[in-house]
């Protein structure tokens, strides 16, 4: 098994990313982890090229793409990478259960039900009619997506699926995936939106896992709970262990922060996103400082560190 594990960064997620490498190399070896280039600095870049773990942009990818379409293209970025399978996160997450054991068990589950990829469901269990009507009521425009969904003959009373975490393992689907995002009008949650068109065609090409077991988010974080001091890596919420936990809301329980912290005659300065729940926090600040205090001379040149 060859499970490649992948995240993206752009300039403004650099500090996140930092400190979910942190995590990522828990997982998996670092032979293993990249960070798609969805538009860091050049000195950013620099570092993750240096570290071996940067995919350049694909050519054929605007170069204002916007995150959501980067996100899309994973066929392009990864093109030139073996893997048996394709994990991705998003980089604003936190690792609980999902091991390297958990991971190759998820992937010979994929295998064997004949999936193209696995992805959870929302935390609230919403069907894609749920998701598209709270987008529209929002203001968003969805009328690609509404059309794409009719024309693939889509169900939309099936759960609709996330892409905070995959696990691909067909190289077609992906590139399918990326062509029909360069193909839709921007939108919110475009990548999202277009997976859900794609794939829900046939449901049983996904694989669809528990939200609250594989991706935590939303107003769960403020239930999940780390009640073994010793082991901050086990992570629960009701009683049970949850694989990850992801800085994604809509109600307050992630916080987005512009770091002003005092490490030693310099500051560390930039924007983090990060979990309203302390414990989360902590730890999640806990990682950025490791990587921060590993790197402090690249930190300097690219200007996150800044002298008092």
């Amino acid at each position: 098994m060859t499970i490649l594990c992948v995240t993206g960064c752009d300039a403004r997620y650099f500090l996140t990313t930092l400190a979910f490498l942190r995590e990522l190399e828990e997982l998996s070896p670092r032979s293993r982890i990249r960070v798609c280039d969805f538009g860091m600095t050049d000195r950013q870049q620099a570092f993750l090229r240096d570290a071996g773990l940067l995919l350049e942009r694909p050519a054929g990818l605007p170069a204002d793409a916007h995150p959501y379409l980067c996100k899309g293209n994973l066929a392009g970025y990864c093109g030139a990478e073996e893997w048996s399978a394709l994990l991705w996160l998003d980089s604003d997450m936190l690792l609980g259960a999902l091991d390297p054991a958990a991971l190759e068990a998820l992937e010979a589950d994929l295998c064997r039900s004949g999936a193209a990829l696995a992805a959870t469901g929302t935390i609230e269990r919403a069907s894609i009619a749920r998701m598209m009507e709270g987008l529209r009521s929002a203001g968003h425009h969805v009328a690609p997506t509404l059309a794409l969904l009719r024309d693939g003959g889509v169900d939309t009373g099936l759960p609709y699926i996330s892409t905070g975490l995959m696990l691909w393992r067909s190289r077609e689907l992906l590139a399918d995936w990326g062509r029909a995002c360069l193909d839709c009008p921007p939108q919110a949650l475009l990548e999202q939106n277009v997976l859900n068109a794609l794939a829900m065609r046939d449901p049983s090409s996904v694989l669809r896992l528990d939200a609250r077991r594989w991706q935590v988010y939303d107003s769960a974080l403020a239930g999940v709970e780390m009640p073994d001091p010793s082991n901050d890596r086990l992570l629960v919420l009701d009683g049970s262990p949850v694989m990850t936990v992801h800085a994604s809301s809509r109600k307050g329980h992630h916080l987005d922060a512009d770091l002003s912290l005092v490490m030693g005659g310099h500051v560390l300065k930039g924007y983090l996103r990060t979990f309203a729940n302390p414990a989360l926090q902590k730890r999640h600040l806990r990682n950025l400082l490791t990587v921060v205090n590993a790197n402090r001379s690249a930190m300097e040149y690219i200007g996150v560190l800044q002298p008092c």
